[in-house]
Order: structure tokens, then sequence, then C-alpha cells
């Protein structure tokens, strides 16, 4: 099985990471696993790019923890693709498959709304998944909201949440038909357990999620 990591962060990029993007990739590879998605906190969640910047520069600065875990998993054989956590009053999306050119083309994604994003996001071939859906902290001004017709799929496992609210979150993809994926939701390189697993290993991120699409992965429990 060829397992990836779909949810994680680096320092370079999430206020919250405590490993590098190259230390990240050297747990990942360390771990058995065939590659990884980098999330980092986008700018409406617990980013680390901060100063006065242009939007592209933003944009440039913020895509420095994938490009060191892409550097690192080149030189040891591990597939790292981009992706990013976009976050509206606390509830949080992953999305894949919309690269740095397609954010510098639309910096209205700091003003529309989830909806309309997931729309231009989808319409340009991007990929989301409702990570930890039913997650508790003071920030998520409304923890369990779901979105069922602006999302792909659904973390139905989140390794750093509990066994209730992954429970929910199963339930819930269930109840609509979503996908399931797996996450571990990774901040340091002690905490990669989870994410999801392929009997072949796909080329490219885009062979990656119509993998998922067609339901051929396993979630991982961790």
């Amino acid at each position: 099985m060829y397992k990836y990591e779909t949810h994680l962060h680096t320092s370079e990029s999430s206020a919250c990471a405590r490993s590098t993007g190259a230390e990240m990739a050297r747990a990942i590879k360390k771990a058995g696993y065939a590659g990884a998605i980098i999330t980092d906190h986008f700018f409406n969640g617990n980013c680390a790019i901060r100063g006065n910047h242009s939007w592209r520069e933003r944009i440039r600065l913020f895509m420095r923890g994938y490009e060191n875990a892409k550097r690192e998993g080149d030189k040891i054989g591990l597939d790292i693709y981009f992706g990013f956590e976009y976050a509206m009053h606390g509830t949080e999306f992953l999305i894949y498959n919309f690269n740095e050119e397609q954010l510098v083309a639309y910096p209205e994604i700091m003003r529309d709304s989830f909806e309309k994003a997931s729309d231009r996001i989808r319409s340009e071939g991007g990929f989301i998944i409702h990570a930890h859906p039913f997650r508790e902290e003071p920030y998520v001004q409304q923890p369990g909201r779901i979105f069922p017709e602006s999302t792909d799929a659904v973390e139905a496992l989140n390794i750093m949440q509990p066994p209730e609210s992954n429970n929910k979150a199963w339930e819930y993809a269930e109840s609509y038909n979503l996908i399931k994926v797996g996450g571990s939701d990774a901040h340091s390189t002690e905490s990669v357990k989870g994410g999801v697993s392929f009997a072949q290993n796909p080329a490219s991120l885009e062979e990656l999620i119509s993998m998922i699409k067609q339901n051929r992965h396993t979630v991982l429990g961790g």
C-alpha cells in the first residue's frame, strides 16, 4: 500500500507548527509514506506570514513551507504536493489542486463567502475537503456547521480529534454520500500518523484526487 499524508503544517507558513518543511518531509519518509500534501494555514487562519506585503509577495512567502518540503522530498524520493487550509470563522477546509498562480489571480478569496470561493476553486479544478467538521474550539464560531453542497469530501478521521468528533464526521459523510478521507493534522514530526493509502501509487496530485473520487483509497486510522 502507498500511504499519503493529507493534512499537515510547516513552521515556515503555519504559526502553530513546530517543524520545518524539510523536517516534515524526512519524518513522513521515515514513517513509510509515499508522499504528502502540504496544507499550511492560509491568511484567514493561523498563518505565519506577517508584514505589509503585496498580495503576490504574500503568496510567494506562503509557498516556502511547501517548497522546502518539496525540495527535500525530491532528494529522498517522496512525492510532495501543494495544498492549503482555508478558514471561515474558524471552520476549515483543505484545498487541493489550486496552485500559486491561481491564488495570485484570486485576491478576492479573502472577502468572498466560502460558498462563492468554493464555486471558483472547484470550477478551476480544485478539490475541497471539510477538515475536522465537528471540532470544538473557542475560535470556531459555529461548530458543526456543514457544507455538503460546497465540498467534495469530509475528513472523517482526524488523528488530533477525539472519537466522538470523528464519529460525527463519519456519520455526516455517510448521510450526504460524501467521500471520506483521513488526516494527521500534523504540526510536528512526531504527529505523522494518518491520511489515506492506495493499492497503486498515484503519479500526480491530479491522479491522487481522481483515485479518491473513485473511492480507490483506504482511510488510515493512526
